[in-house]
């Protein structure tokens, strides 16, 4: 007994909706005594649009001539009409959903497992609502013992069925461009969050894998002091001393090969390196850029002026350069407002030959001029938590001419604006760095 209600209680829910809504109605007396003009039909269409894979439109017109007539009977009561008057008012309008549903099941029988053409849909409706208002109309002409057929009622009936079409119509269209640009909404901020999950990853693991490099050579220069100090003669006491160092350190190089390993293991096992237009990861970094400003409450304004666009060779560490770009710029606000300008353009002039040119640049308190050269190096901060006096690790920028140099065969300078602020501009050599150029504009 619980199932069938909770199999059923959505289409009962849907009728006393279909019932409500028909008592929104205009009386329509140069048709028919008793007829009206009401949004109950648009309703209807709207449901069977939705629920068609789970209801048949039979089923929800059969309930509907249940409910809706019952309901404006009971609603219409008053001293001034009969009892039978009032039912001759009311009860017609079940001939109208009777005859709608099975105009609308024979049209939709040949789609019954498939999703129904939104233009067929809507010629169905059509011939539905002027075929069960013309059943209706007749109905009443027996009841009534009038003749109320003529080509005026057949015109005024087309006029109906196509005024209630398309508002359905545009309903249609409205929820189905809705849920598209939802669904849209939801998937780039799921592929937005995997590519920044991704891109984290990837630059820990570049970061552990310099360091790895570093404790290497630690542990070498360990073991070839041991071993000096063994061979000078030097008490055991300091050279055992000397060993434990290298021991220690060859378990610290052993825990950063794990951490490689499974790090590497969560790359493999992803949905893989998304192929990137540069527009889309611009508009990528934009968002983000803008999303911490406001997480900030910060008033700040992200321009980008591109004038070539190509699907990059590697996103991941296009998309970490940029963004310890802006982030950093973003930062040297220090909690105020300010410009953000990124720039991607094709420089026929440089050094390396023909390259992409990527500039990034802000209207911030710039950089001093004896950091100037340093900013690269690992380990250099100005970013200090006042709370705790813990400096940040200074990675960022080591990392972004890591990428730029190693991986991409460029070069990275940075200077401060006349203007104020500071400016990245960043050269790649176009094969290292593109896998298709889509178009190029030269101002």
């Amino acid at each position: 007994m619980n199932h069938y209600l909770d199999k059923h209680k959505n289409v009962l829910a849907i009728a006393l909706v279909i019932s409500v809504a028909a008592q929104i109605n205009i009386d329509a007396p140069k048709v028919a005594p008793g007829f009206v003009f009401a949004i109950d039909v648009i309703v209807l269409n709207l449901f069977i649009f939705c629920f068609s894979d789970k209801y048949s439109a039979m089923q929800i017109a059969l309930i509907s001539a249940v409910f809706s007539p019952t309901f404006r009977f009971i609603t219409s009561m008053s001293a001034d009409m009969s009892f039978k008057e009032n039912a001759l008012n009311c009860f017609p309008d079940a001939i109208f959903f009777i005859t709608y549903g099975l105009i609308m099941t024979v049209c939709l029988m040949t789609y019954r497992d498939k999703k129904v053409p939104l233009m067929y849909f809507c010629i169905s409706i059509f011939v539905a609502d002027f075929g069960g208002n013309a059943a209706e109309v007749y109905v009443l002409s027996l009841i009534r013992n009038g003749n109320f057929i003529s080509t005026d009622m057949f015109n005024t009936l087309m006029i109906i069925a196509m005024a209630r079409t398309g508002i359905a119509l545009t309903i249609i269209i409205s929820m189905e461009y809705y849920s598209k640009v939802q669904t849209e909404r939801s998937h780039n901020r799921k592929i937005q969050f995997m590519v920044d999950q991704s891109v984290t990853i990837s630059d820990e693991m570049r970061f552990i894998l310099n360091n790895k490099e570093d404790v290497e050579r630690v542990l070498k220069e360990a073991y070839a002091l041991h071993t000096d100090m063994k061979e000078a003669g030097i008490p055991d006491e300091f050279t055992r001393r000397a060993l434990e160092i290298a021991r220690g350190t060859h378990e610290i190089k052993g825990c950063y090969q794990e951490i490689l390993d499974t790090l590497d293991n969560l790359n493999r096992n992803s949905q893989g390196e998304p192929d990137l237009l540069m527009s889309e990861i611009l508009k990528f970094m934009k968002s983000n850029v803008l999303k911490t400003a406001l997480t900030k409450h910060m008033n700040v304004k992200f321009e980008i002026d591109q004038r070539i666009d190509f699907k990059v060779k590697e996103s991941y560490k296009t998309i970490s350069v940029l963004r310890n770009l802006t982030v950093n710029a973003l930062e040297a606000f220090e909690g105020s407002d300010g410009e953000i300008r990124v720039m991607a353009t094709w420089c026929r002039h440089s050094s390396l030959g023909p390259c992409h040119r990527i500039e990034v640049e802000d209207n911030g308190p710039g950089i001093d001029e004896a950091d100037i050269e340093t900013i690269f190096l690992p380990g250099y901060s100005t970013k200090m938590n006042m709370d705790t006096g813990i400096v940040q690790r200074g990675l960022g920028l080591s990392l972004v001419r890591d990428y730029v140099e190693n991986d991409f065969g460029g070069r990275i300078k940075v200077k401060n604006r006349k203007e104020g602020g500071t400016r990245f501009v960043i050269e790649i050599p176009p094969g290292n760095f593109e896998e298709e150029t889509r178009w190029i504009f030269t101002s």
